[in-house]
């Protein structure tokens, strides 16, 4: 679930489903909280209104009608009877309960003082008579009216306690009513399960899409940035998306034309500078021939053949353009093996330690260059090279041991500096210097990195690390490619 959190996509959905989440359920509270009070009110208002028509009416008629009146008005909720002029203590009520509010509606709707003619008390919780099996009759009607009516919300519906009211009348008679405080069942974020699920799942959808259409340019930048990395004459990248994607694309595709006009404007200056020189050289290799004395013939000419490596290794490595060729399917355990087996056909002694087959997508020819040149340092440094091919879950190793003199490890990086050359066993320091800088512009071209590693027995491990691009369909090997395992000859194979 890490890597969820790690991309734009999964932190804005996460933002949003977080917050749409709490203000959906802040939202809800609050409504439900406000919708609650009104209904508790307007259940109030209309059971004091109730309470003050009966109490007019019983007011009007005569005293002996007034019995038979009250129980023909009593209801299953509502109880209404004659009380004894002292049968109900007064209870003070605390300041900004419902009973209190309740005590005040009344006398509104009596439109006199509720201290002087009104007794009240109130009894929170317990069970009110009349109600429950009210409500059992009516989940248990068969006369079809249960059908029009919600079940759900009628058993949301409980008594938050009783209240019991006796009002004076004129003629100094009190009557009691006694009547349940309804109330329904307090907002729960249980009960969105299903509301909260639902709008959920539509947020993620909607936000999945948008932020996919939102990111694709941004996600095309990345790709197109990681080719220029390795290509500078790769397409400039589409100046597409957001604002942001576009000055970012822009500018990088300015910084990708300068780059490309300096090494062009270096490789010409280079060009410029081996064909200046060619002229000369080429004078001079032919009027050293006319020297007789044949000693000093001899250092002059291999002088001069020396400074014609120089130059065209110069001009080779600013000339340096692997990235033309196309990327194709490449058998790494053959390529390895075909050039092993070329070093083996020319007489030096190479040990290939074992092959696991495995297919990358690279470039043939520009690989094949840069094992060349590790494979010529292990035989300019030494007299033999072992050889080995590894796969792990991620990337590809290959492994050159040879056994020379090694190189310290405070100049493993000067060793892939230009023209850098380390002194060989005889104390030497012939070539160009240039064998692994090329050899590391190629692999870090390719997308991998090459480590230079004293072991503890003699001489020096070059590991070059290539990463495992996934290969979508199978194709033909194109030019340069070799041949697949089995078909090139086995030198002196190691277990």
């Amino acid at each position: 679930m890490k890597w969820v959190f790690d991309t734009v996509k999964g932190r804005v959905v996460a933002v949003l489903v977080l917050f749409l989440s709490g203000s959906h359920i802040l939202g809800l509270w609050l409504y439900a909280q406000k919708s609650e009070e009104a209904a508790t009110l307007l259940h109030d208002a209309l059971l004091a209104e109730q309470i003050a028509l009966v109490t007019r009416l019983a007011e009007r008629l005569a005293v002996e009608e007034r019995p038979a009146m009250l129980q023909a008005l009593s209801g299953p909720t509502v109880r209404i009877a004659l009380a004894p002029p002292e049968a109900l203590r007064r209870q003070p009520l605390p300041e900004g309960t419902r009973a209190h509010t309740f005590e005040h509606l009344l006398g509104v709707f009596l439109d006199r003082p509720t201290q002087e003619s009104v007794r009240l008390a109130y009894s929170p919780g317990g069970r009110i008579e009349g109600l429950d099996p009210l409500l059992a009759r009516v989940s248990m009607s068969a006369h079809g009216d249960r059908d029009h009516l919600s079940m759900r919300s009628l058993a949301e519906i409980h008594a938050l306690g009783a209240v019991s009211a006796e009002v004076a009348l004129a003629d100094g008679s009190w009557i009691r009513f006694v009547a349940p405080l309804l109330t329904v069942t307090p907002f729960s974020p249980l009960k969105l399960g299903i509301p909260l699920a639902a709008m959920l799942v539509s947020v993620l959808l909607i936000a999945a899409w948008v932020l996919h259409r939102w990111t694709q340019p941004l996600t095309q930048f990345a790709a197109a940035a990681e080719q220029f990395g390795t290509d500078i004459h790769s397409p400039p990248l589409p100046e597409t998306g957001p604002s942001e994607v576009r000055t970012a694309a822009r500018t990088v595709n300015l910084m990708q034309q300068r780059i490309r006009r300096l090494v062009e404007d270096r490789t010409a200056f280079a060009a410029a500078i081996a064909h200046d020189l060619g002229t000369p050289i080429t004078r001079l290799h032919l009027r050293a021939h006319e020297i007789e004395d044949e000693a000093v013939r001899s250092r002059l000419l291999a002088d001069l053949e020396q400074m014609r490596r120089m130059i065209t290794s110069t001009l080779e490595f600013t000339r340096f353009e692997f990235t033309a060729e196309p990327t194709a399917p490449l058998d790494l355990a053959s390529l390895v093996q075909s050039v092993c087996d070329d070093y083996f056909d020319a007489g030096q002694d190479v040990a290939v330690q074992g092959l696991e087959p495995v297919t990358i997508a690279s470039r043939p020819i520009a690989l094949r260059r840069a094992l060349g040149n590790i494979m010529d340092n292990a035989f300019k440094y030494g007299t033999r090279a072992r050889v080995a091919l590894a796969t792990t879950p991620r990337d590809v190793r290959i492994t050159i041991h040879d056994d020379g003199p090694g190189i310290p490890p405070d100049l493993v990086e000067e060793a892939f500096r230009p023209f850098r050359r380390l002194a060989r066993r005889n104390g030497k320091t012939d070539g160009t210097g240039l064998g692994l800088s090329i050899a590391r512009s190629i692999i870090r071209g390719l997308g991998g990195e090459i480590a230079l590693t004293n072991p503890h027995e003699n001489g020096l491990l070059v590991s070059v690390i290539l990463p495992k691009t996934p290969i979508p369909r199978p194709a033909k090997l194109g030019h340069g490619a070799v041949p697949r395992a089995g078909s090139v000859r086995q030198p002196h194979m190691q277990a």
